[in-house]
C-alpha cells in the first residue's frame, strides 16, 4: 500500500463518513465523495483517484453504472461497486462497465481492504501490459518490413536490417541523427516530401502511405509502401515513433505486366471484356456530362466453329488474330477495340453517330470478305454478324448497352450472318429481350437483398364430413427497387428462361419453413395447415436440394407432413425418371406430393401411375368453365375419378364463383383453390 487516492461516490452520508473513517484507518487518501452520479464523473476527472468506490443506486439522473461507463471511457480509471441488493438485470448491466470488484453492504472491513488491495494491484499490471503492447504491436506488425523508430523530435533510435537495405544508410551512422534530414519520402502525386516540416499529423490510427519514391546512398530511385505509428503514453502524450517501409519497386514492376495481362486478350493484343466494361462504364458517365454521341459494336464471325472444328484450334486462333487486325486497320486512334468472347468482338466508336458506325460497320464486313481465310491450302470465306448500340444519354448502364448489342448482334446472326442490326428501343423484339435481360438482374439483386415475400392462398377442403387437412399454397412475390410488389407472372418466365428458378425454390423452401416455425410458436391457426410448395423442374435435377430439404427441416425441428411439393405435370413427365427418384426420398421421410396442371399434358394418365403423388391439381383451364363447357366438366369428372380410384385426393383450382365450387362438390372433388374462398396474402401478416 503506496497511500493510493480513494475516490468515494455514496449518497448515503453516513455510510459515505464511515466509509472514509475505515479506509484512512487502512491508509488509503480519500481524495473525494460525491453523492451524485454527475459529480463523481467531474470530481473523477479533477482528483485523477487511483481507484473509485462506487454506489450502484445513487440520487439524481445518473446512476452508479451509468457514471461508472463514463468514468472507465472517458478516463479508464478502475471502478469497484457497492451495493445492499441488486436485481438480474441491474447486475447483468453492472458487468457491462467491467468492474475491477463488486462489495455487498453492509461493508465488512476485510473483504473491503482485500477486493481494494486486489484490484489496484490488478489495475497496476494492466496499464504496464498495455504499454508494452502498445511498443510490441507497433513492432510486430512491421516485423517483415524496414522499420526505423525515432523519438519525439524524430532523432534516429533504431533501425532494422531491411531499414538499411533500403535507405542504404548503418543504423550507427544516423543514430541519433533527424531522419526528414537523411530521408526523403517523395510522393509523385503531389511533388512533395511527406517528410519535410516533420511526420505528417498521426493520431491515434497509423498514417499510411502508398508507392512513395526514396532515393537511397546508392542513388537508386526505391518504391515503397508504409506506415508511420505513433509510440504514445495512456496520457497521450508522445514518446516517439515508428515508422515502417516495404519495398515494392519489384512488386509494382510486375503488377503493371499483370495489370496489362488482366486487361489484354493475350491472343490478339486487344483489350478484354473486363477492360472493354470499365471503358464503356467511363464513357457512359462522360455522355451524362457531355452529351456527346458515340457508338457500340458488337461483332461475331459466322461459322468460326466450322474453320475451328475442321482445322483445329491454331487455325481458329489464326482466324481471330486475322479478324482483330481488320479491326485495328479500320477504327481510329482514340476508339477502343476488345475481343469480349470465343469469336466475339467489341468496338467503341467515339464521337461517332449512327450512320458513321453503320459506315465502319460495313467497312469490316468488306475487309474480312475481300482477305479470305486460307488455312493449309483451304480457302474459308470470312463473314461477319454486326450489331450496333448508339450510345447516348438514354443507353442505361454498362449491362444494358452489353446487353443491347448482344441482341442485335445475335438478331443480325439469326437473320442468317453477315447482317448489320442496329438497335432500336422501339423495337418489340428488343423490348422483349430487354425485358427478360432487366429481369435478370432484378431477380439476382433480389435474392442477394432478401427482397422476396411469402403469400399464401388456401386450399379448402370441399366436404367438410371427411375431416381432410387444411392446406395452404406457398406463393411468392419480388419487391422491386421501388418498393413495388411484382407477381410471379412478371418474373417467374424470366427466371425459368434463364435457369434462376432453383434459386427461388431454395429461397423459399428456406424461408417457407422458417415462417412455418413462427406461426407455430405463435400458435397461430395457420400452422395446423399443410404448407405447399411449388418446385420447379430444374429442382427435380438437383439432388442436392433433397439435403438443403432434409437439413432446413431438422434446424427449425418440424414434421415433414406437414409440408407438400407441389410438380407442375409437364416439369414432371419431362424428368420423369429424376422426378419419381426425387418424390420417393422424400416421400420416405415423410413429405407429401401433388402434381399441379394436371391434365394439361398429352399423356397424363399414361404418366401418373409411375408418379408417388398424393393429390391430383386439375388443371385451371378446365375448372374455370366446368359451369358453362361439357366438355370441360367431363375432363374434370374423368380425372376426379382416376384419381379416387388410384387412392388420391383432388383439388380444382381457378375456383371463381359459387356456381364452379358446387359444381366441384357435386362432381366429389376434394379440395378447391381460388379467389371465391380467399384471395393470396402475406404469410406472416396475419395477426397472431
Amino acid at each position: 500500500m503506496n497511500n493510493e487516492k480513494i475516490l468515494i461516490v455514496e449518497d448515503e452520508k453516513i455510510i459515505a463518513l464511515d466509509l472514509q473513517r475505515r479506509l484512512e484507518r487502512f491508509g488509503y487518501t480519500v481524495v473525494g465523495m460525491a453523492g451524485e452520479g454527475e459529480t463523481a464523473v467531474e470530481l473523477a476527472r479533477q482528483a485523477a483517484p487511483d481507484i473509485i468506490l462506487m454506489d450502484i443506486f445513487l440520487a439524481g439522473t445518473m446512476d452508479g453504472i451509468e457514471a461508472a461507463g463514463i468514468i472507465r471511457k472517458q478516463l479508464g480509471l478502475p471502478v469497484i461497486f457497492l451495493t445492499a441488493y441488486a436485481d438480474e438485470k441491474t447486475l447483468e448491466r453492472a458487468k457491462e462497465v467491467e468492474p475491477y470488484g463488486y462489495i455487498l453492504k453492509p461493508l465488512k472491513e476485510r473483504e473491503l481492504y482485500t477486493t481494494i488491495d486486489i484490484a489496484l494491484y490488478k489495475y497496476g499490471i494492466e496499464k504496464r501490459l498495455r504499454k508494452q503492447e502498445r511498443l510490441f504491436s507497433a513492432i510486430l506488425h512491421s516485423i517483415n518490413e524496414g522499420i526505423i523508430a525515432t523519438d519525439m523530435n524524430l532523432n534516429v533510435q533504431f533501425m532494422n536490417t531491411v531499414a538499411e537495405e533500403i535507405t542504404g544508410y548503418k543504423e550507427e551512422a544516423v543514430k541519433g541523427a533527424c531522419l526528414p534530414r537523411i530521408l526523403t519520402l517523395f510522393d509523385p502525386r503531389t511533388q512533395k516530401d511527406i517528410l519535410s516540416g516533420g511526420f505528417p499529423l498521426v493520431d491515434e490510427r497509423p498514417y499510411f502511405f502508398h508507392e512513395l519514391s526514396i532515393k537511397n546512398t546508392f542513388n537508386q530511385n526505391i518504391l515503397v509502401d508504409g506506415s508511420i505509428t505513433r509510440i504514445h503514453e495512456k496520457e497521450n502524450a508522445t514518446e516517439g515513433y515508428l515508422l515502417a517501409l516495404r519495398d515494392i519497386t519489384e512488386m509494382k514492376r510486375m503488377s503493371e505486366t499483370i495489370n496489362y495481362q488482366a486487361s489484354h486478350d493475350i491472343l490478339t493484343g486487344l483489350s478484354n471484356r473486363e477492360e472493354l466494361s470499365f471503358k464503356l462504364g467511363e464513357v457512359l458517365k462522360s455522355i451524362q456530362q457531355t452529351g456527346e454521341n458515340h457508338g457500340l459494336l458488337i461483332l461475331d464471325i459466322d461459322r468460326f466453329k466450322a474453320v475451328n472444328d475442321t482445322c483445329g484450334a491454331l487455325a481458329g486462333d489464326e482466324l481471330l488474330r486475322q479478324v482483330a487486325s481488320h479491326i485495328q486497320a479500320n477504327i481510329q486512334r482514340n476508339d477502343i477495340s476488345a475481343r469480349i468472347g470465343g469469336d466475339e468482338f467489341a468496338c467503341i466508336l467515339m464521337h461517332c453517330a449512327a450512320q458513321d458506325a453503320f459506315n465502319v460497320a460495313k467497312r469490316l464486313q468488306e475487309a474480312a470478305a475481300n482477305r479470305k481465310f486460307i488455312w493449309q491450302g483451304t480457302v474459308f470465306p470470312v463473314t461477319l454478324s454486326i450489331g450496333i448500340v448508339p450510345l447516348t444519354r438514354e443507353s442505361g448502364d454498362i449491362h444494358a448497352v452489353l446487353a443491347a448489342g448482344d441482341d442485335a448482334c445475335h438478331l443480325a446472326k439469326e437473320s442468317g450472318g453477315n447482317k448489320i442490326s442496329i438497335f432500336q428501343v422501339e423495337d418489340t423484339v428488343f423490348q422483349r429481350r430487354r425485358g427478360e435481360m432487366e429481369w435478370i438482374g432484378k431477380i439476382n439483386r433480389a435474392i442477394d437483398e432478401n427482397r422476396f415475400l411469402l403469400y399464401y392462398q388456401p386450399i379448402v377442403p370441399l366436404d367438410p364430413v371427411k375431416g381432410y387437412s387444411k392446406k395452404i399454397e406457398i406463393l411468392i412475390r419480388l419487391v422491386n427497387e421501388d418498393g413495388g410488389i411484382a407477381r410471379p407472372g412478371d418474373f417467374i418466365p424470366s427466371a425459368e428462361r434463364y435457369n434462376l428458378m432453383p434459386q427461388i425454390d431454395r429461397w423459399v423452401i428456406e424461408n417457407a419453413m422458417r415462417a412455418f416455425r413462427t406461426l407455430r410458436d405463435r400458435k397461430n391457426p395457420l400452422a395446423d395447415s399443410i404448407f405447399s410448395i411449388n418446385l420447379s423442374g430444374p429442382s427435380l435435377l438437383d439432388e442436392t436440394l433433397i439435403d438443403k430439404i432434409l437439413s432446413t427441416l431438422a434446424q427449425y425441428s418440424l414434421p415433414a407432413s406437414s409440408f407438400c411439393f407441389e410438380i407442375t405435370e409437364p416439369a414432371a413427365i419431362q424428368n420423369l425418371s429424376y422426378a419419381s427418384r426425387f418424390m420417393k426420398r422424400l416421400k420416405e421421410e415423410g413429405f407429401t406430393f401433388a402434381l399441379d396442371d394436371f391434365g394439361s399434358g398429352f399423356s397424363s394418365f399414361g404418366y401418373l401411375k409411375n408418379l408417388p403423388v398424393d393429390y391430383l391439381k386439375i388443371d385451371g383451364s378446365f375448372v374455370q368453365s366446368i359451369d358453362e363447357s361439357l366438355v370441360s366438366c367431363t375432363m374434370v369428372e374423368s380425372i376426379n375419378s382416376v384419381g379416387h380410384v388410384m387412392g388420391l385426393r383432388t383439388i380444382g383450382e381457378f375456383v371463381k364463383s359459387d356456381k364452379i365450387w358446387k359444381k366441384l362438390v357435386e362432381l366429389g372433388v376434394d379440395y378447391g383453390q381460388g379467389y371465391i374462398f380467399a384471395e393470396p396474402r402475406p404469410l406472416l401478416s396475419d395477426p397472431v
